[in-house]
């Protein structure tokens, strides 16, 4: 029967560079809670009802769990089938040559009755007899020969196929772990409240670069207003972005000479005036 990682695997993953997750939580409370959702994830499959932070947290977590767990489940079935291929083929009984022993004594026993009287029992036996015991003996000792090769080359065999599956599950590996890297959430912004993930944060420095903008000050002033604030935010990536579209359009419309210099009071008084709430 297939194994299932949720009930049959008794253990699951935490990752080193998850830490930096769970202190961009805000409260033990919710840390607490993130712990809880995992373990009950992993070991029943639940996925509890969260909010904010905590819930992007799990889910980046869950999948990197769930990724671990289908590994297992292949290792599992991998050697399950290797399993059923059955062992090395089972040389000769004993007990068999024992019987043909026991034959060979009770005929030299028969021959030795029908004997008459003063013949000698260490006379030399005829060459045809021993000329047949000594092919015997060759033909026995070939067959042996043969099956010791064939049980090399089964052993040499799975070996093979042992090799290839660990080579496929690691190449596996590689690519999930490619995926997961991109995945990632990471905390930014003066107070550790910006949550985005590796590969948003890549396209929105990109997208800053082109439009000759600083993404940083973005990230600094959306992390200032949410800690004075005291709310939390569930998509930083839309609102930056949006952010970022509006101040492109913004620098295109202006005229060189009304914004020369490095004077950004006209953008510290749109960023601090712009309506969050119909984000959150």
């Amino acid at each position: 029967m297939a194994k299932n990682f949720h009930t049959d695997n008794k253990a699951f993953m935490l990752y080193k560079d998850w830490e930096d997750i769970f202190q961009a939580l805000d409260s033990s409370e919710e840390i607490g809670e993130l712990v809880m959702a995992l373990f009950a994830y992993a070991k029943r499959g639940e996925t509890p009802k969260l909010s904010g932070g905590t819930k992007i947290a799990f889910l980046m977590m869950r999948a990197a769990i769930e990724r671990d767990g289908i590994a297992w489940e292949e290792m599992c079935a991998q050697r399950s089938e290797c399993g059923k291929k059955g062992g090395r083929p089972k040389k000769s009984d004993e007990s068999g040559n024992t019987d043909e022993k026991a034959e060979q004594t009770a005929a030299s026993a028969d021959n030795a009755e029908e004997k008459p009287q003063g013949i000698n029992d260490t006379a030399e036996k005829p060459k045809a007899f021993s000329q047949t015991k000594r092919f015997s003996e060759k033909a026995k000792k070939a067959d042996k020969d043969i099956d010791i090769d064939k049980d090399k080359d089964i052993d040499i065999d799975k070996d093979t196929d042992k090799d290839k599956d660990k080579d496929k599950a690691i190449d596996k590996e590689k690519k999930k772990d490619a995926g997961t890297a991109k995945s990632v959430v990471r905390s930014f912004g003066t107070h550790k409240n910006i949550m985005l993930t590796s590969e948003q944060y890549n396209e929105l420095e990109s997208r800053c670069r082109s439009a000759g903008l600083s993404l940083e000050s973005h990230i600094s002033k959306l992390s200032q207003w949410l800690f004075t604030n005291g709310r939390h935010c569930t998509d930083p990536y839309r609102i930056i972005s949006g952010w970022l579209d509006n101040d492109s359009k913004r620098k295109t419309a202006v005229k060189p000479k009304e914004r020369q210099g490095c004077d950004l009071s006209w953008y510290d008084d749109y960023a601090m005036n712009f309506d969050l709430s119909k984000f959150f």
